[in-house]
């Protein structure tokens, strides 16, 4: 997480280390602390589709279902392709597709 931080405030407009201090979070049980440290990249990378599927999972993860529906439709506008093939196996959309009744592609 130290290294991602330093990395945002070097070299600001680099996308990855605003993802990795967010997963990094995310991994140590500070999801809400990694949504809201994401949460500005979204407007900063708009065509980087990894920060709202990340932002999806960590709403999913929160169980703000929602919300996370809506942050994985906008990642799946930037690499539709990408997000179903990696979005069907993610753990840590599993909350999202048990609230579709089981099939990610209900509402997608």
């Amino acid at each position: 997480m130290d290294i991602a931080t330093t990395v945002i405030e070097l070299a600001p407009e680099r996308f990855d280390g605003w993802i990795h201090r967010s997963f990094a979070l995310h991994e140590l049980n500070r999801t809400q602390e990694a949504f809201e440290n994401l949460l500005p990249a979204a407007d900063k990378f708009p065509e980087v589709w990894t920060i709202p599927y990340n932002l999806a999972c960590y709403c999913s993860q929160m169980l703000r279902l929602e919300e996370a529906d809506t942050w994985l439709k906008k990642a799946m506008v930037i690499d539709e392709q990408t997000v179903k093939r990696l979005a069907i196996d993610d753990p840590d959309l599993q909350p999202l597709w048990d609230s579709m009744g089981g099939t990610m592609w209900k509402k997608i």
